[in-house]
């Protein structure tokens, strides 16, 4: 299945994982998958600093920044349990995008999203107008979706992507109930478990401006969600949005 649409894919990695062993996993791999597929371009972070070296793995992201610069943006992955890191590391790699992309994962770093460790974060974010992709998971007391309403009002300048929308049924719900709170929250369809007519629901409940197609490639397969978007009882016009332009408006500033 190709997209009719060449695709901006808001969420992606660099690197292997030890609980989804991915079979297209290089760099030149993702590429040829991306071109199979009509992934223009695809935003990323580092899997090794989504558990816990963000030097190392932000630094994995910029030689694949260097080797393919029109394929992929690039995430600053920032951990907030070594103090003054994650600034330091938004500094060191601010030439990845403007406004800065950074991606936080309060589950693997056994933190929770609205912990004093990662005000600093949230104060750049809010000061950049950064767009910020946070894993979540339904009611996940580090990351669950209705966490998020408070930081985002406290951040309007910031514009966070709720990654995977909370994974589950349930978690989706909460995730469509936090966006309705906030303005600056963003849906993004990436996740491990599918659900029948949820994307439907989702433009029902939230409107199109604010889904984002997300891959999570390498881990998981890119045409589950392109085929989701592709076979929704959606207008041809959203699905544009929603593969391409909403995610492109984010980072360019807009």
């Amino acid at each position: 299945m190709r997209s009719p649409i060449p695709i901006a894919d808001c969420h992606g990695h660099v690197g292997t994982h030890p609980d989804f062993p991915a079979y297209h996993a290089e760099s030149a791999e993702m590429v040829a998958v991306m071109d199979h597929l009509n992934i223009e371009r695809l935003a990323v972070t580092s899997t090794l600093a989504c558990y816990n070296d963000c030097p190392r793995g932000n630094a994995e992201v910029a030689d694949v920044l260097a080797r393919y610069p029109d394929r992929f943006w690039g995430y600053v992955t920032v951990n907030p349990n070594p103090p003054g890191q994650a600034l330091a590391e938004l500094e060191k790699w601010a030439a990845f995008h403007t406004p800065p992309l950074i991606k936080f994962h309060p589950s693997l770093h056994k933190y929770p999203v609205h912990g004093k460790h990662y005000q600093p974060v949230w104060d750049y974010a809010n000061q950049t107008g950064a767009v910020v992709l946070v894993h979540t998971w339904d009611s996940d007391p580090n990351c669950g979706p209705l966490l998020f309403p408070a930081i985002a009002r406290q951040c309007p300048k910031a514009r966070i992507l709720l990654g995977h929308s909370g994974v589950t049924w349930r978690g989706y719900m909460q995730a469509v109930e936090a966006a309705h709170a906030a303005p600056n929250l963003y849906l993004d369809l990436s996740g491990s478990q599918r659900h029948r007519l949820i994307l439907e629901r989702i433009v029902e409940a939230l409107g199109l401006e604010r889904i984002l197609f997300g891959s999570d490639l390498p881990f998981l397969e890119a045409s589950m969600t392109l085929g989701q978007v592709l076979a929704a009882r959606i207008p041809d016009a959203a699905r544009e949005m929603i593969l391409r332009n909403n995610f492109l408006r984010l980072i360019s500033g807009a």
